[in-house]
């Protein structure tokens, strides 16, 4: 509506947030139907969050091989794909490097998620 009105103009960026209590369920059947409904030239990403811990990374799994983003950390998920609680957003983020890989995706450098994301890089705040 807003880039049809011309309101907004350039590159939507859309988070899919799933699994949070009394949202969007954490279902990997959702994600190509929502991916469906995306403005034409979207980045897109799943967060995956909330009760069932398992669906985490099936989500982030689904998305990768839908060719959107994926994006991870301790405010959304304590457990690694194991079972195991993980110790620190570092080995949540190799997981999900892993899973990225495994789906025959490349990582993003910070670079490429910085010209993804349409930001500058300034040095010292400036």
């Amino acid at each position: 509506m807003f880039q049809s009105t011309g309101m907004f103009k350039g590159t939507p960026h859309i988070s899919l947030v799933m699994g949070v209590e009394s949202g969007m369920p954490a279902r990997v059947d959702l994600l190509p139907i929502l991916k469906d409904e995306l403005p034409e030239g979207a980045v897109w990403q799943t967060i995956a969050t909330g009760p069932g811990r398992e669906k985490v990374w099936d989500v982030h799994r689904k998305a990768a091989e839908l060719g959107g983003n994926v994006r991870t950390g301790l405010e959304d998920t304590f457990y690694l794909p194991n079972g195991d609680p993980a110790q620190n957003n570092g080995q949540l983020v190799d997981a999900l490097v892993k899973i990225v890989e495994e789906v025959g995706r490349d990582v993003a450098s910070t670079a490429q998620t910085r010209e993804i994301l349409g930001l500058r890089y300034t040095s010292h705040g400036k």
